[in-house]
């Protein structure tokens, strides 16, 4: 049997100014590429590991990720679309296909479904062949993919479970190729947009984790998977930036033949979710800048970790904001650590060189929109080449413990460590910003002699902070993965949704 494998890897904030809008934007993977550079630990490597069998022969294809985490335009859209369904197409005969997929892609009009016409043209061109999809946890499911394949999303938030989730899709699959199972799987659309930090389904405190919404209701969804005929259930958590009519939360179920059985287990958790809506919104409690500050400086702990929750890379943002740092400089913290994307500011202190002293503007350099340049005076602490380990545990085809099989490279361009003020630390990066503490370590950073560490993020650094620090204060910070959703210039998400529109009533209805 001969199984295509294809991906296609954008989590799309409709609202950044980094946009794909060329081909010089998208990269591409063919052949075996595709396999040898994924991660182990993710879906493709459970996909791998779950078709090992002597008859069946993986088929790797196109996979294709872009450089900004902005819109892809419509024509480059296009042009990725065709070259994936084209790829499955020139590998046939295929017995069935596998789509590596993020899940929340929004393209230029009229692909803001940009997965489920992925998927739907794959379908029209290769037929009536078995097709599984494994997808993240913030996927915007619609109806056109769970007509045209079966999704495995990730169950966990942050986001662990890649590797499992691999496998489930490849023994579904195999089933499927075998002929003994037939499924059928329902989507129940839930209107609400995030905040994703209330979205958490695990935490290393176990009384916290018990008390977590999406906890409790994954264990009735573990419990809801051992009915018989059932196959998969999935809360998901949908993405509140990228602006798509499905952009909400949704439930999925999948069952073997029994399509009722799908839609009445799909519109139970659904309920759920929708009837303890409030409790997404007391999981983190969001801090104004400088009172999260305050507090953290008051701590007699350390370290405290702050959260600048409005200028997330993993949501696209340029990793640019100042806003946090002059909070600290203003409040007159000392002892603090974090992290800022500007490439001027790392080009300056080469050039300047290790002792030296810098008068420059820092930050603001890529979206002016939410925050400014901030003017500062630091001394060059250090300069590194940005190549560092993550030895985790970290976010994304990881367990919650250290798990060396899953170590792996890491490159964010040159750094420069600048000291500014009473021994605040700022890692001043060309690429990239770290959610992890290897980041900070491999910049000479002591976690344990720091008072306040900022990372630049909503769930992702959670399975790597939240085990070494001794508290987590969300700050309510400017930029485009604001937690206020409603200052956000939507035009295509379906209205009224909760909680922009606090006071709306939904009953589902099929």
């Amino acid at each position: 049997m001969r199984i295509g494998i294809a991906g296609l890897w954008h989590e799309t904030n409709t609202f950044a100014l980094e946009q794909n809008n060329t081909m010089d934007t998208v990269h591409i993977q063919r052949g075996e590429a595709l396999l040898t550079q994924a991660h182990p630990r993710g879906f493709i490597g459970g996909f791998v590991e779950g078709t090992k069998r002597y008859d069946v022969e993986l088929v790797p294809t196109v996979g294709i990720g872009f450089a900004h985490g902005g819109i892809i335009h419509a024509e480059v859209y296009q042009r990725c679309r065709d070259m994936i369904v084209t790829g499955l197409q020139e590998a046939g005969p295929l017995n069935g296909v596998y789509f590596a997929l993020h899940g929340a892609m929004v393209a230029g009009t009229p692909y803001t479904d940009a997965e489920g016409e992925l998927v739907q043209e794959a379908r029209r061109v290769l037929g009536n062949i078995p097709i599984v999809g494994t997808y993240d946890f913030h996927a915007i499911m619609s109806d056109k993919e769970v007509e045209g394949l079966v999704p495995f999303p990730n169950n966990t938030n942050p986001h662990i479970d890649g590797y499992e989730r691999g496998l489930e899709a490849a023994n579904c699959l195999l089933q499927m190729l075998d002929s003994k199972i037939n499924p059928v799987t329902h989507r129940a659309f839930v209107p609400i947009i995030g905040p994703n930090i209330g979205q958490s389904t695990w935490s290393h405190l176990p009384q916290e984790e018990q008390e977590l919404l999406l906890y409790q209701l994954n264990e009735k969804r573990a419990e809801m998977e051992k009915i018989p005929k059932t196959i998969n259930i999935t809360i998901l958590g949908g993405y509140g930036y990228g602006d798509s009519p499905d952009a909400g939360m949704s439930v999925i179920a999948t069952t073997d033949g029994d399509p009722e059985l799908a839609k009445r287990l799909a519109q139970e958790l659904a309920k759920d979710l929708w009837e303890q809506r409030e409790r997404l919104k007391t999981v983190r409690p969001i801090q104004p800048i400088d009172a999260g500050v305050k507090m953290a400086m008051a701590n007699p702990r350390k370290p405290i970790l702050l959260v600048d929750l409005g200028d997330d890379p993993g949501s696209a943002c340029p990793a640019d904001s100042p806003a946090v740092l002059e909070s600290l400089l203003r409040c007159g913290a000392q002892d603090c650590a974090l992290t800022i994307r500007d490439a001027e500011v790392v080009r300056a202190g080469i050039a300047a060189g290790v002792g030296a002293s810098l008068n420059i503007t820092v930050g603001g350099k890529i979206d002016q929109r939410f925050y400014q340049p901030l003017k500062i005076t630091g001394q060059v602490k250090s300069i590194n080449d940005g190549r560092y380990m993550i030895c985790g545990p970290t976010h994304g085809g990881w367990g919650r413990e250290v798990n060396k099989e899953a170590f792996r490279e890491a490159n964010v361009s040159k750094r420069v460590v600048l000291r500014i003020g009473n021994k605040i630390d700022v890692i001043f990066s060309q690429a990239g910003t770290g959610k992890d503490r290897d980041f900070f370590k491999s910049a000479g950073i002591l976690l344990e002699e720091k008072q306040i560490l900022v990372v630049k993020s909503n769930q992702a650094h959670r399975a790597s902070f939240d085990p070494v620090v001794a508290s987590t204060i969300e700050l309510d910070t400017p930029g485009v993965s604001t937690v206020n959703y409603a200052s956000l210039p939507y035009r295509h998400l379906r209205r009224p949704i909760w909680p922009i529109d606090e006071e709306m009533r939904w009953t589902f209805s099929a």
